[in-house]
């Protein structure tokens, strides 16, 4: 299990400048000096990112499977090769429909241009027109690339993934030494809405608020999210389901920089109690009286305080500045404590 980690303040504990000798059986003064700090708790777990990998092209080919490529593929790469004809991924708009061959127009030439201009064989954009300059681009990359000029690119040479680089999966027809007749599956790419996720055991999720905001990090970036809904599954374990704070998905504008996979890891705390700064003193310190209000003894007497935040044993207070003392214990008989840290000792932990 995760280990559940305080985040607190540093408070420095002084002794009163004048101590009479106590009695016995009575306490002795103690006092802390308030400083600038803050407490918060959270839990330092996963979130998974899943994208269903969904069948993005079939194979058209006929003959004997002779190599296979999965996994995390480019513009241009290789994912199989049906005899000696190559299949290669193409990033584009639309998915490949036709043969395409000089004077066709769409979107799918242009996906084609964009591949060759990858290439260096097309110079300009991607305009959608297999013209001359298409042609002779064409016709030199097949040259490139030791195949024969024809300057058509037959249906099913070109596979297109909306996204590139992606990790690719293939059909199970296509595989190396099988025979392949055309209409398989050929490949699958994760395409599909993308789904955040926080897998946690029945004893984390005993910890987890549904108000708890969960930041996710992955190369920099970082996302706030909250938890939209929960499921308990057969064996026990919680599955939250995450959104941005505005119900969106949780990668908003920057989707874009995660890895185009069916699942990805992203490392994430789980914020049990939210961070809150401001003036800190030993949660022992503070007294509440009968009506419920919280005071703190200082040099001047009773000041009363409104605690903003506390955990392991560090209160964040409002009413007082850093700087100020308070007393810690007030003299009065009672059980000894445990031995006080000395001067700038942590008075915080981790769990």
């Amino acid at each position: 299990m995760a280990g559940l980690a305080w985040w607190a303040s540093r408070a420095t504990l002084t002794p009163s400048l004048a101590v009479d000798v106590p009695q016995e059986g009575a306490q002795q003064v103690v006092w802390a000096q308030a400083t600038s700090g803050s407490v918060g708790r959270s839990l330092p777990l996963s979130t998974t990112l899943r994208q269903p990998a969904v069948p993005v092209a079939q194979n058209t080919f006929t003959g004997v499977v002779t190599r296979v490529s999965p996994g995390e593929v480019d513009q241009g790469d290789v994912v199989y090769v049906v005899g000696d004809t190559p299949v290669r991924v193409v990033q584009g708009e639309v998915p490949f429909w036709r043969d395409l061959a000089p004077g066709a127009k769409g979107k799918d030439v242009a996906a084609l241009q964009e591949l060759l201009i990858d290439q260096g064989h097309l110079d300009g954009e991607a305009d959608g027109d297999f013209g001359p300059a298409t042609l002779r681009a064409l016709r030199a990359w097949q040259r490139a690339e030791g195949r024969e000029q024809t300057g058509t690119v037959p249906l099913g040479a070109l596979i297109w993934v909306p996204d590139l680089p992606a990790v690719v999966q293939l059909g199970e027809a296509i595989v190396v030494g099988k025979t392949v007749g055309g209409g398989e599956d050929a490949v699958l790419a994760p395409t599909g809405a993308r789904e955040f996720v926080l897998v946690v055991t029945q004893d984390q999720a005993r910890l987890i608020p549904a108000e708890a905001t969960v930041e996710i990090t992955y190369e920099g970036h970082t996302w706030d999210a909250v938890i939209a809904g929960s499921e308990l599954d057969e064996f026990g374990s919680t599955t939250f389901e995450l959104t941005a704070p505005d119900g969106g998905e949780v990668c908003g504008e920057a989707c874009g920089v995660l890895p185009n996979d069916a699942q990805v890891t992203l490392r994430s705390e789980v914020v049990i109690v939210p961070q809150v700064e401001g003036t800190t003193v030993p949660a022992a310190a503070v007294a509440t009286r009968a009506d419920g209000t919280a005071y703190v003894v200082t040099d001047s007497g009773e000041v009363e305080v409104t605690v903003a935040g506390s955990g392991q044993g560090v209160a964040v207070l409002e009413g007082i500045e850093p700087g100020t003392r308070v007393q810690v214990l007030d003299g009065t008989p009672g059980p000894q404590p445990a031995q006080a840290p000395g001067d700038g000792a942590e008075a915080t932990g981790n769990g």
